[in-house]
């Protein structure tokens, strides 16, 4: 009889072709809590060339020092040094170690493997935009899956931030990946973005398997609330089933500060979102077998 590996962990992109619906909240806020709630060692991955997750989390300065050390998105797509803005390096050999270009962010102090970190974005990754050769790009492709193949034996979860985008690194990240967290905001726009992202992934051949969906509702108000797209979106024969039962609410505790770079769970106020985070990390965590 075969002896079965080791259990590999999920993979969970969040992603909707519709920008503006709260991905860099999601990615941040809800899987920070999950980590400590569940204690599940996570990975976030900023694939965005925008880095918007990374912004939120990281303060600039740190940042810079993290960027000249290597340990960005960028050392996992291809080794220093990098060719030009319009080529790739040729001969990119195996990808790093997690560890060598993660950034360590968290950890349960009575077991320090259980922990969170990220691997920062990077605006070089816009690059990847500018070459209109798909070939010259399956190397670079083909080293990220390897990397995420990789470290689905090294964490218990790995968290991919997209951009809103049918991109060769939205490709990369549905190729990676186990499941699909799509925000949406009670809007009929956003539905049409979850609309265009189920033919998108239904469309690519070579995606098999597919990952799944799972739907959660974002910036839901709190007052004067019209419920029409949301029962809408429930009753929807193939959404409605994978659309997570707690909704996030507008709040200012969610929202990008300037004055302020880190998690919503860390606020002075944070006991006024918690147990709702709480709620969609209990959901999530049913969904990818964590708990």
């Amino acid at each position: 009889m075969t002896k079965a590996g080791p259990k590999l962990s999920p993979v969970i992109s969040i992603l909707n072709m519709k920008g503006g619906v709260g991905k860099t909240t999601i990615s941040a806020h809800v899987f920070r809590h999950l980590y400590i709630r569940l204690g599940k060692s996570t990975l976030l991955v900023d694939i965005d060339p925008q880095f918007n997750l990374t912004q939120t989390i990281i303060p600039q300065v740190l940042y810079e020092k993290h960027k000249q050390a290597r340990r960005t998105i960028q050392a996992v797509m291809e080794p220093a040094p990098t060719a030009s803005i319009f080529t790739v390096t040729t001969g990119l050999g195996p990808p790093p170690d997690v560890d060598e270009v993660s950034v360590g962010l968290r950890h349960i102090t009575s077991d320090k493997s259980i922990n969170l970190s990220v691997i920062p974005g990077d605006f070089g990754l816009v690059k990847y935009s500018l070459i209109t050769d798909q070939a010259v790009l399956t190397p670079v492709r083909d080293r990220f899956l390897k990397f995420i193949s990789e470290t689905r034996a090294k964490r218990d979860l790995i968290c991919i931030d997209c951009n809103p985008s049918s991109s060769f690194l939205t490709l990369c990240a549905l190729m990676a990946s186990t499941h699909i967290l799509v925000p949406v905001r009670p809007d009929r726009y956003s539905i049409l973005g979850l609309d265009l992202l189920e033919q998108f992934i239904n469309e690519l051949p070579n995606l098999v398997p597919k990952p799944k969906l799972i739907v959660l509702l974002n910036g839901v108000p709190t007052r004067g609330y019209d419920p029409t797209v949301e029962n809408s979106l429930r009753a929807h024969p193939r959404f409605g089933p994978v659309t997570l039962s707690t909704v996030l609410h507008t709040t200012k505790l969610l929202e990008a500060s300037p004055g302020y770079t880190g998690f919503a769970t860390d606020k002075k106020q944070q006991w006024r979102i918690t147990p709702r985070i709480s709620a969609v990390v209990d959901e999530l965590g049913t969904h990818l077998g964590l708990s």
